[in-house]
C-alpha cells in the first residue's frame, strides 16, 4: 500500500514539475492547492502538501503565507567570461557586465586572514600566510545569489585603497594598475557541488539547491598572481557563458 502511495506521490511531483518546465504553469502563476492536487492524483491532502513542499525545495515554486504557492518568476543572470572583465578598463564594476538583472552589493568586509591551500598555491606562498581579503555578498531582486572572497598580498596592496571598503573609481583593478600590477590575463576553474551549511544560510538556498564554485586567478603583465577570487553562485540564478578564440 505504501509503495502504491509513494508511486502516486512521485508521479504527481514529476507531472507538476514538467508542467512548470513546459509553461503550462507560467512564471508567477498560482499553483493548484493541495486539495486540487490530491483529487487529481488520488492522494490525500497531506501527501499533496508534501509534493508542493518538494517542488518548493527543488526551487520550482515559492509559497506566500496565507496566499498559496506560485511558480518562481526569477530569471537566471547571464555571466559571460572573459568579456565581463573588459569593463574595468572603462572604470565600471565587473559585476555590471552581467546581462539581465544586475547584482547589488549587500555585504562587504575587508580584513586580514590566513591563506588557504588554493590561495597559497596561486600566490606561491606558504599556507597560513597573511592575506588581505575582501568578502562580498551580492543579491538580485532582493535575493542573495553570490558570495565572492578576493585575496591580495599585503605587501602589494597595503598602501592602496584596496584595504578599504570603498576602492574608488574603477575599483580594485584600477588600483592595481596604479601600482604597476594591472591584470593582463585571467584563469577560471569551476565546479558544481552542494553548498556548505554557511553558504546555504548566506545565500538563503532552498534545500537541494546546488552551487557553482568558481576560482578566478588574475595575473599581471609579468605573469605574477595579483588576485585570487573564490566565488560561490546559486546555480539556479546564473547561466555561464565562455568565449574562446582559436
Amino acid at each position: 500500500m505504501s509503495g502504491k502511495h509513494d508511486s502516486a506521490s512521485a508521479r504527481a511531483a514529476e507531472t507538476l514539475r514538467q508542467r512548470i518546465l513546459d509553461g503550462v504553469y507560467a512564471p508567477g502563476d498560482r499553483m493548484p492547492s493541495a486539495t486540487v492536487i490530491g483529487n487529481e492524483f488520488n492522494i490525500d491532502r497531506g501527501t499533496a502538501a508534501r509534493v508542493l513542499a518538494q517542488l518548493r525545495s527543488d526551487g520550482f515554486i515559492i509559497t506566500k503565507p496565507r496566499s498559496g504557492s506560485y511558480v518562481r518568476t526569477f530569471e537566471p543572470n547571464l555571466r559571460s567570461f572573459p568579456m565581463r572583465l573588459e569593463v574595468w578598463k572603462e572604470g565600471r564594476a565587473v559585476q555590471g557586465a552581467d546581462s539581465g538583472k544586475q547584482t547589488r552589493l549587500i555585504d562587504l568586509t575587508v580584513g586580514e586572514t590566513p591563506a588557504g591551500r588554493a590561495v597559497a598555491d596561486a600566490f606561491r606562498i606558504e599556507p597560513g600566510s597573511p592575506m588581505i581579503r575582501r568578502a562580498r555578498r551580492f543579491s538580485m531582486e532582493d535575493r542573495p545569489v553570490q558570495l565572492a572572497d578576493s585575496y591580495y598580498l599585503p605587501e602589494m596592496v597595503r598602501a592602496t585603497a584596496i584595504v578599504y571598503t570603498d576602492t574608488g573609481p574603477g575599483g580594485v583593478y584600477a588600483r592595481l594598475a596604479e601600482i604597476g600590477h594591472a591584470p593582463a590575463r585571467f584563469t577560471e576553474r569551476l565546479r558544481a557541488r552542494m553548498p556548505l551549511p554557511a553558504e546555504t544560510e548566506a545565500l538563503e538556498l532552498p534545500g537541494g539547491t546546488p552551487v557553482i564554485a568558481i576560482t578566478r586567478v588574475a595575473y599581471d603583465g609579468e605573469d605574477r598572481c595579483v588576485e585570487v577570487t573564490e566565488m560561490v553562485l546559486d546555480a539556479s540564478a546564473y547561466e555561464l557563458e565562455y568565449h574562446a578564440t582559436i
